[in-house]
């Protein structure tokens, strides 16, 4: 998991290369997990004792840091989601399926769980597609 973050925070903006399935999953869970975390520390805060000033503060402050670790992590995470659908062998367009209402973020985790395909199959396509 420590290397998955490493790999993460190096790869901070690059869409190009590839990321494995551990990779991806790693990250991909740990920030569930922290969102998850985050949730619910805020939320039971105010619900524990709704008219104290000092759980309201800290409910703002976990609030203010769960923005501030999306708004740190928004651009990795893309990049990061790019890097694995190139690497299970899509087309990094393919990121725009989870637009579609209902279904289309079930279709990406679909297709961010392919295994991934030969390196060597995919500079080959990539030289054609050039």
């Amino acid at each position: 998991m420590i290397k998955a973050y490493k790999n993460f925070l190096k790869g901070y903006v690059d869409f190009s290369g590839r990321s494995t399935r551990s990779d991806y999953w790693w990250i991909y869970l740990t920030n569930f997990f922290l969102g998850v975390f985050l949730y619910v520390a805020t939320y039971s805060t105010l619900i524990s004792n709704p008219n104290s000033i000092e759980a309201v503060k800290t409910a703002n402050s976990l609030t203010y840091f769960s923005i501030f670790w999306f708004l740190v992590f928004f651009l990795p995470g893309l990049a990061l989601t790019i890097r694995r659908l190139r690497d299970a062998g899509f087309h990094w367009a393919l990121i725009f399926v989870a637009l579609i209402p209902w279904v289309g973020s079930i279709a990406l985790l679909v297709l961010l769980a392919f295994p991934s395909k030969n390196i060597v199959d995919l500079d080959a396509k990539i030289d054609q597609e050039m």
